[in-house]
C-alpha cells in the first residue's frame, strides 16, 4: 500500500507539469508569429476631422511594402442591394464579406460598404435595419472606410405616402400607421434620408492616394462632423485632363438603385450629372416637408418637370433598362453613359436576379439585387471589387516577366524595374467578385490586369 504522502506528492508534481505544459502551449514562439502579432503588422491609417491623415497613410504604406517606399495602392468595395426588411439576411451577407462580426460591428477597415437602396418594405425590420446602419458609418469613417447610403424607389415610396408594400408587422412596430408617416417625413428616418442618403454615389478607387505623377481630382468636401459626402457630387478634375493624359481618370463606380441611361443624362441641365440627380431627388424630399394637407400619394401638383422626369420610369430610380433590354442593344448605350459620369462600370439594384449577381456587356453592368430578402427567397449575395495599383519597382522579375515590362535577354532586370524610365509605370489590376453564403461561396465576374503608361 502506497503511503498517503506519497500519493499527495505525486499529485502535486502533476499538477505543476500540467501548468508548464499549459503556459508553454500559450506563450508564443520566436519561430512561428503570433496571430495577434500579425494583426498588428499592417499599421491602421489615422483619421483627422473624419479624413485619412495623409502622412500617416504614406509611411504605413511604406512600411507595408518593406520601408523601401514602393507603395501599392489598394481599395475595396462592398456593395449589397436590395434588403426589403430583412435584418438576419442582410447581417449574414456583411459577415460573408467580412465586414462586420458577429455582434453587427465594423470589421472592413478602410473598406467602402455601399447598400443600393430599398431597405424598407416586405419585411417586418424596417427600424432596426436605419438604425443598423446608422450605428455602422461612423464605426465605418473612424477605422478610414465609409458607408454610402442610396435611396432606392421603396423608401421614396414610403415618403410619398404610398403603403402598397408595407406589412402589418412593420406598421405594429411603429405603434401604429400614423407614428410611422411621421418617422419617414419629419421624424428620425426622414432626417437620416435627407442627411446621410444619396439618390446616386461615383465611388473612386483612389481616394486620398494618387500616383503623385498625375493631378489627383478633387473630391467633394465633407463637413467636419458630418458624414462622409465625397461620393455624392463630381469631382473636379485638372484643367485639360482627359482620358489620354490621365489613364486612371475613369477608375470608379457609380451605383444608383434603378439605373441610369445616357438619354436621361443628357436631359439634365448641368454638365454635373451626379450633382444634379442627388439634387432633384432631395429636393422631392424637402418640398414633403411644406405640402399643405399632409403627403399626397405620388408626387405633389406642384412637382417640377425634372422631378416629373426623375420620378418617371425614364429616371434612376424606376429605370430597367440594363437588366431587360437585349445585351446588343444596350452596351453601346451604357458606355456612353460611363462616358459622361467618368466611371468604368454601373451598379444598381431594382430588378431581382434571383440566381445570383448579374454581369452584363463584359462586367460594365452589374446587378446585385439578387432577392435576399426572406419575402422573396433569393440568393445571398454581395459585390466585392477588389482594386490594386502597383509601380513597376514593387513588382517581382516574374511578374515583370509575364507582363513584358522585363525580357530574358536583361542582364538585371531588378535594376530596369528602380529605373527612372520605369518611373511612371504602373500594374493596375481590378477583380469583381460575386460573394454567396450558401453553395457557390465566390465567383469571380470579370478580373483585368493592364499596364499603366502615366503621361
Amino acid at each position: 500500500m502506497v503511503p498517503l504522502s506519497s500519493n499527495r506528492s505525486l499529485l502535486l508534481l502533476t499538477f505543476a507539469l500540467f501548468g508548464a505544459l499549459l503556459y508553454l502551449a500559450r506563450s508564443p514562439s520566436s519561430d512561428v508569429p503570433h496571430k495577434a502579432h500579425r494583426v498588428l503588422a499592417k499599421p491602421r491609417p489615422i483619421r483627422q476631422n473624419g479624413l485619412v491623415n495623409q502622412e500617416d497613410r504614406t509611411e504605413a504604406l511604406a512600411e507595408l511594402e518593406g520601408g523601401q517606399g514602393r507603395r501599392i495602392l489598394r481599395q475595396r468595395i462592398v456593395a449589397m442591394g436590395d434588403i426589403h426588411g430583412d435584418l438576419p439576411a442582410a447581417t449574414k451577407i456583411l459577415r460573408r464579406a467580412e465586414v462586420i462580426d458577429l455582434k453587427g460591428q465594423w470589421t472592413g477597415g478602410d473598406t467602402i460598404l455601399v447598400q443600393t437602396g430599398d431597405i424598407v418594405d416586405r419585411g417586418p425590420d424596417t427600424i432596426v435595419l436605419y438604425r443598423f446602419l446608422q450605428s455602422l458609418r461612423p464605426q465605418a469613417e473612424r477605422a478610414g472606410g465609409a458607408v454610402a447610403s442610396l435611396l432606392g424607389n421603396h423608401e421614396m415610396m414610403n415618403c410619398l405616402g404610398d403603403y402598397r408594400y408595407v406589412t402589418k408587422e412593420d406598421i405594429a412596430s411603429f405603434g401604429g400607421e400614423r407614428n410611422r408617416r411621421d418617422a419617414f417625413l419629419h421624424g428620425w428616418i426622414g432626417q437620416e434620408f435627407r442627411a446621410n442618403y444619396s439618390i446616386m454615389a461615383r465611388v473612386p478607387y483612389l481616394i486620398e492616394d494618387y500616383p503623385t505623377s498625375l493631378d489627383a481630382p478633387v473630391l467633394p468636401a465633407t463637413p467636419s462632423g458630418a458624414s462622409d459626402r465625397r461620393f455624392i457630387a463630381d469631382p473636379t478634375f485638372a484643367a485639360g485632363s482627359s482620358p489620354a493624359s490621365d489613364p486612371l481618370r475613369r477608375s470608379a463606380i457609380s451605383f444608383v438603385h434603378g439605373g441610369i441611361t445616357p438619354e436621361y443624362l443628357a436631359s439634365l441641365s448641368s454638365d454635373s450629372p451626379i450633382s444634379d440627380i442627388n439634387r432633384i431627388g432631395h429636393s422631392i424630399l424637402q418640398s414633403l416637408l411644406s405640402v399643405p394637407g399632409g403627403v399626397p400619394l405620388g408626387l405633389p401638383r406642384t412637382a417640377s418637370p425634372e422631378q416629373k422626369e426623375f420620378w418617371s420610369e425614364r429616371g434612376p430610380m424606376w429605370n430597367r433598362d440594363w437588366a431587360l433590354e437585349e445585351e446588343d442593344e444596350i452596351c453601346e448605350r451604357v458606355e456612353k453613359a460611363l462616358e459622361m459620369l467618368n466611371v468604368r462600370r454601373m451598379v444598381m439594384g431594382h430588378t431581382p436576379q434571383f440566381e445570383g449577381i448579374l454581369s452584363r456587356c463584359d462586367g460594365k453592368i452589374l446587378l446585385i439585387d439578387t432577392g435576399i430578402s426572406r419575402a422573396y427567397g433569393g440568393a445571398h449575395s454581395s459585390l466585392s471589387l477588389t482594386y490594386t495599383l502597383t509601380p513597376a519597382s514593387a513588382l517581382t522579375v516574374s511578374d515583370a516577366l509575364s507582363l513584358g515590362l522585363v525580357d530574358l535577354q536583361d542582364a538585371d532586370p531588378e535594376t530596369t524595374l528602380k529605373s527612372d524610365e520605369m518611373s511612371r509605370t504602373w500594374v493596375e489590376k481590378e477583380v469583381v467578385e460575386a460573394l454567396y453564403t450558401a453553395g457557390r461561396a465566390t465567383e469571380v465576374l470579370d478580373e483585368r490586369e493592364r499596364v499603366v503608361k502615366i503621361p
